[in-house]
């Protein structure tokens, strides 16, 4: 009888330690695929966020068979170099503010107009222009059309851009006049600046923080959070949140190496941004309390108020005609936008 019970207990054992052995073995196994996400920010970064969101949902959603690996802090480059790195297949996914993919896809422009968006929600909200539905499934026509090789899988943003400053609140158009500003080499960009009465310095975003500590520039515009997340409250003590252009940031593939892909790895990777562009969302709403609390609180940082809001917009709408050139599919693109984000249905 003890003999009988001794080998039943051993071969529960002896079975208990394959099962153990077989998990082992799955959780050592080399992924099927890889494929790298390059962003240019830290990994703590809103951008750096939703890149290894999108990892951990990827290798979630996979069982482990596919992995994203994160390329963290631009160690690419510029994020026009690593739009460009994607348009030739050198890194299958990226990260990147539209404005910055524009130069290779021009439709993309249409959300980098001033005043355009009344909120982020209107961009990655339910029913929102990033979010997958049908005028993403427009827009990434026309970007895969002008680029030859992008394919847009999932949107983001960091909120709207602020005006930051090193000496002084800007509280009126007026106070831009002097400023030596920062802004990225995007023509629309440009012509919005222009429109108030501003000339700018195309800087790369990688060099802009040594641009601010050494005086090349005393002002830039960007999220709120880089203040804090990459350090800039060392010299950025003024920070103007203003409501002129959301930071709207694309997740873009290679097509060819999309298309390579199993219909099952393709749908795991759309799934994937989906999910993130959900869960981001909220993570952003978050973040913003937590920057402005510590900034203020803990690194001297003011924050100022437009005085003549109305001022800024009716300047930087009075210059849109000049823009409709700069989009992708010109005025006609442009309406076709409005008219999705105040109905919900394309044209």
């Amino acid at each position: 009888m003890k003999i009988e019970r001794l080998g039943s207990l051993g071969m529960a054992l002896i079975a208990a330690l394959v099962m153990l052995a077989g998990l082992a073995q799955m959780v050592s196994a080399e992924p099927r695929v890889t494929l790298q996400f390059a962003h240019c920010c830290p990994a703590e970064h809103t951008f750096g966020v939703y890149a290894h969101q999108f990892a951990d949902r990827v290798a979630e959603n996979s069982g482990g068979e596919i992995a994203i690996e994160v390329l963290d802090g631009g160690v690419l480059g510029s994020e026009q170099a690593i739009a460009q790195k994607v348009q030739l297949g050198v890194v299958a996914l990226a990260g990147i503010t539209s404005n910055n993919v524009a130069q290779l896809a021009p439709a993309l422009n249409v959300l980098v107009l001033p005043y355009m968006f009344d909120g982020v929600d209107d961009l990655t909200g339910d029913g929102g222009l990033l979010r997958a539905g049908a005028y993403r499934d427009a827009l990434n026509e026309r970007v895969l059309a002008e680029s030859g090789s992008l394919r847009v899988v999932g949107g983001f943003t960091n909120s709207f851009r602020s005006i930051l400053a090193k000496n002084q609140c800007i509280d009126t158009i007026d106070d831009l006049q002097g400023l030596k500003i920062r802004a990225p080499k995007n023509p629309v960009m440009t012509a919005m600046w222009d429109s108030w009465g501003v000339s700018t310095y195309p800087i790369a975003w990688g060099e802009t923080f040594g641009a601010v500590a050494t005086g090349v520039v005393d002002s830039f515009d960007s999220p709120t959070d880089v203040v804090l997340d990459m350090g800039f409250h060392e010299h950025i003590k003024y920070v103007t949140e203003a409501s002129y252009l959301p930071m709207a940031g694309v997740v873009i593939v290679n097509n060819d190496i999309f298309s390579g892909l199993s219909e099952a790895d393709q749908a795991v990777l759309l799934k994937s941004a989906d999910e993130v562009d959900q869960s981001h969302a909220a993570h952003v709403a978050a973040n913003a309390e937590r920057v402005r609390k510590e900034l203020s609180e803990n690194h001297g940082v003011t924050f100022c108020e437009l005085k003549d809001p109305e001022v800024w917009k009716e300047k930087a709408q009075g210059a849109w005609p000049k823009l409709f050139e700069l989009v992708g599919g010109g005025e006609a693109w442009v309406e076709e936008t409005k008219h999705y984000k105040e109905t919900g249905t394309l044209n």
